[in-house]
């Protein structure tokens, strides 16, 4: 995907994308296996995330910015599209964060501290548009950025991305605007320090590919990509370089992890460290 609406997102990747060591995913110990014994993470369609509003929320500060702009039709005519948007789109991305330790996110995401952390390296993230073309046919979106949470800078590049339409295609419109906001979170989610990986497609297009599944939970059914992680086979700079249990995971678990990974052969030499919240 290219267009001039797409140059203000870029100037706001390209303004947070620096440098960076790793990040880190919490999850369940069961979690935990299923990534190393397959080399494979889950890209949750983002209708099933933790703040399920924050699309809904950007869509209104865009219309904000279309009556301010004199545009009250577009407004009105991105609303409606938007719902066609969500119907004919799918919106995935596998969540991390740049705090390796945090009491809310063991809590939250890794089974109340019970669970584990694996840290992965940025090259993980190289490239995400080349990595997702290899996978996916017919063109997806793939980005891979921090989540902001400065609203004001959220409507900042709004109003920037309003400015470049060309008042015609609002399906276009609607499009930026969607990728956008699902570069932002509301304050409240500030302390996770969230790193995103998006991949963007056409349900039409993604539903027939392989790597495409569905689950169930509490009665839905949650659409994801079930996506290999880069560098998974590299002898040389192995994607993963910590594995941490929770504060509150039983006493034996780094050791039965350790069984785990060299029964299966996944880096035998690689630590298996401890939380250390007390």
């Amino acid at each position: 995907m290219f267009s001039r609406l797409w140059l203000p997102i870029q100037e706001h990747i390209d303004s947070i994308n620096g440098s960076m060591p790793g990040v880190h995913h919490y999850t369940s110990v069961e979690g935990a296996r299923g990534i190393l014994r397959s080399g494979r993470i889950w890209f949750t369609e983002r209708a099933h995330l933790n703040d399920p509003t924050e699309i809904s929320h950007g869509i209104q500060i865009a219309q904000s910015l279309l009556h301010e702009s004199d545009k009250a039709s577009g407004a009105a005519r991105l609303a409606y599209i938007a719902k066609e948007v969500f119907r004919n789109f799918c919106f995935f991305s596998a969540s991390f964060s740049f705090v390796g330790d945090d009491i809310s996110q063991w809590t939250r995401y890794a089974d109340g501290g019970r669970g584990v952390v694996l840290s992965f390296k940025a090259t993980v993230f190289d490239h995400p548009k080349i990595f997702a073309d290899r996978l996916i046919a017919g063109d997806p979106t793939a980005v891979a950025c921090p989540i902001s949470y400065d609203l004001e800078r959220l409507r900042l590049i709004m109003s920037s991305i309003i400015r470049c339409w060309d008042g015609l295609n609002i399906e276009e419109l609607s499009d930026h605007i969607f990728m956008i906001a699902g570069m932002f979170k509301a304050d409240a989610w500030k302390e996770e320090n969230e790193y995103r990986f998006f991949v963007h497609h056409r349900h039409s297009e993604i539903s027939k590919n392989p790597h495409y599944k569905t689950r169930s939970q509490e009665g839905s059914v949650i659409p994801y990509l079930d996506l290999p992680i880069q560098g998974w086979h590299s002898p040389d700079d192995l994607p993963i370089y910590r594995v941490c249990v929770g504060p509150n995971a039983p006493r034996d678990l780094e050791a039965r992890l350790a069984d785990f990974m060299r029964v299966r052969k996944i880096w035998p030499h690689l630590g298996i460290g401890r939380s250390e919240i007390a």
